[in-house]
């Protein structure tokens, strides 16, 4: 029997790379991680660094990170609300590649959907979401 949380790991690292091959050929300086940070406030902007982390379920850590470098490329802003929270913002750089970014995001997944029937795409998110609440 295969080991089905090795595949899904190297299956997302894939998927990871290909965006990031593809950001980079649209002339964008945006790596994955930067990606799903941004896709996050692009839903909602000014989000809390701990909602950030948890929304991705990445550690606080390496969001933390991730954040300090994309606030010295101009992506976000942070702003302190006391010494345990910091607000995230989008810049007006951000917000300016967002259909761009969301162009590249989109032919990424159609891509994915296109591997495989319906059907079988059902089942496969059934399966999905059977593991995440698994308990």
């Amino acid at each position: 029997m295969p080991n089905i949380g090795c595949l899904l790991g190297s299956a997302y690292q894939q998927q990871l790379s290909r965006l990031a091959t593809a950001l980079t050929d649209e002339g964008l300086d945006i790596l994955p991680s930067e990606y799903l940070v941004l896709r996050g406030l692009y839903t909602k902007d000014g989000m809390q660094q701990c909602d950030v982390a948890s929304l991705l379920g990445k550690d606080k850590a390496g969001v933390s990170r991730c954040i300090r470098t994309m606030e010295r490329k101009g992506l976000v802003s942070v702003k302190t609300i006391s010494h345990k929270c910091r607000r995230i913002w989008l810049t007006d750089k951000s917000r300016e590649i967002e259909p761009l970014i969301m162009k590249i995001a989109g032919a990424r997944h159609d891509a994915l959907l296109n591997l495989a029937s319906s059907e079988d795409i059902e089942t496969f998110v059934r399966v999905l979401k059977l593991i995440l609440n698994q308990k």
